[in-house]
């Protein structure tokens, strides 16, 4: 007699295997890996535990596994992450947008509430998937938000991103320190999540991030600061008055003060 591979069969394996092969999170990959397989949210998948998972279901199933097992990360297999709430397409032409990252989202947001501007304009260098200039865009919708990325394959992402939330942002092709050094434009706020690995870090890193995520958004040189060593002072000089600097998760702001959420990179 054949076997029945139910919902909780399927995952129980998975979560097993997973298991085995000592992956991180092993039981959250299998339910996001099944769910998507089943177009079902998580919730709907427990209510469905019984349910006969088809061979044609349990094929496509078992090719997710295997990328799984190869450590390629469940963002890419999925074709999305989660970032300040909001759901964004991600391929290996972008970074995964990181939780840590939103602090930055929650400090310029907050800075903009105790500097109320009636149109706020700012400038996100190095935007990646645009996780960052769309999420404040989203929660600021007066703001005039221009984003900036050396990769056309990563700017094609995140129009796609913005296309999906429905936000207008100017993108910009190009090199951002370039552009910080040759633009005649000002802004209130300055963000940037640049690369901040160094060299030297890099093959300790787990196999998710050093096999599959894009080299040049992580890594800086010898040290890790070269990006914000070059970024902070050219930035400086691009903020109207009481404008306010954003990298890593740390904003500071010229004139008015200082918000810190986290240990600054460094410091002006």
């Amino acid at each position: 007699m054949s076997t029945l591979w139910t919902v909780r069969k399927i995952l129980d394996w998975t979560v097993e295997y997973f298991q085995k092969k000592h992956l991180p999170d092993a039981r959250l990959s299998a339910e996001l890996l099944l769910a998507h397989v089943l177009h079902l949210n998580r919730v709907e998948l427990y209510l469905q535990f019984e349910r006969i998972v088809t061979p044609a279901e349990r094929e496509t199933f078992k090719a997710l596994i295997q990328r799984r097992s190869q450590r390629e990360p469940l963002q890419y297999i999925l074709g999305e992450a989660e970032f300040y709430g909001l759901r964004f397409k991600v391929t290996p032409d972008v970074l995964i947008p990181r939780p840590e990252t939103e602090l930055l989202v929650d400090s310029i947001i907050e800075y903009l509430r105790q500097f109320p501007i009636e149109k706020p304009e700012i400038l996100d260098i190095g935007t990646g998937s645009g996780c960052i200039a769309i999420a404040v865009k989203h929660q600021v919708p007066a703001a005039a938000v221009t984003a900036v990325d050396v990769s056309p394959a990563a700017l094609n992402v995140a129009r796609e991103n913005a296309r999906i939330h429905e936000v207008d942002i100017e993108w910009i092709a190009g090199d951002g320190i370039r552009f910080l050094a040759e633009t005649s434009s000002k802004y209130h706020v300055i963000v940037s999540n640049p690369p901040y690995i160094a060299e030297n870090e890099w093959t300790s890193l787990q196999p998710e991030v050093k096999q599959f995520e894009p080299r040049r958004a992580l890594v800086s040189g010898s040290t890790g600061l070269e990006f914000y060593e070059q970024i902070i002072p050219l930035a400086c000089k691009r903020l109207h008055p009481g404008g306010a600097i954003g990298a890593g998760n740390w904003i500071q702001s010229r004139g008015n003060g200082a918000q810190n959420n986290g240990n600054p990179r460094v410091s002006l």
